[in-house]
């Protein structure tokens, strides 16, 4: 039986994504564990990075930009990572990735959230369906 621990760690770029991979990367770097980095790319996404040009919009590389300093902050530290891209509505991906898991973090407000809101609407709709322990990092 494998004792590994898997953490799902939603990234989108922003700094409250960023101290959610810190705390992870804390958290397993003395244990034997392995962090997903889940990217959703959404439409908005491929409005706000590809050109209007483009004819097909390239979400690999939308998911490697907003996921890049997530990676280096745990390769760093030997934290083993993967990348996961999803397209479409941010919570319904992390639900649909957080089965696997055995922990999802997360930051508490994404990069579209106003600082006056407490907690973001997707760290919302996931805390309240999830099924799995969620760590949501202020």
């Amino acid at each position: 039986m494998n004792d590994r621990r898997k953490v799902l760690v939603c990234v989108d770029g922003s700094e409250n994504s960023l101290r959610a991979v810190e705390f992870a990367r804390d958290l397993l770097v003395s244990v034997d564990g392995c962090v997903t980095l889940l990217v959703v790319v959404t439409p908005m996404d491929c409005d706000y990075f590809m050109e209007k040009t483009a004819p097909v919009c390239d979400v690999e590389a939308i998911a490697k930009a907003k996921s890049r300093a997530a990676a280096s902050l745990l390769k760093e530290s030997g934290v083993e990572h993967c990348l996961s891209v999803l397209t479409g509505n941010p919570a319904e991906a992390i639900l649909k990735m957080s089965g696997k898991h055995h922990l999802v973090i997360m930051g508490r407000k994404g990069s579209g959230s106003s600082p006056a809101i407490s907690l973001g609407g997707v760290s919302g709709q996931v805390s309240q369906n999830i099924k799995v322990p969620l760590l949501l990092v202020p």
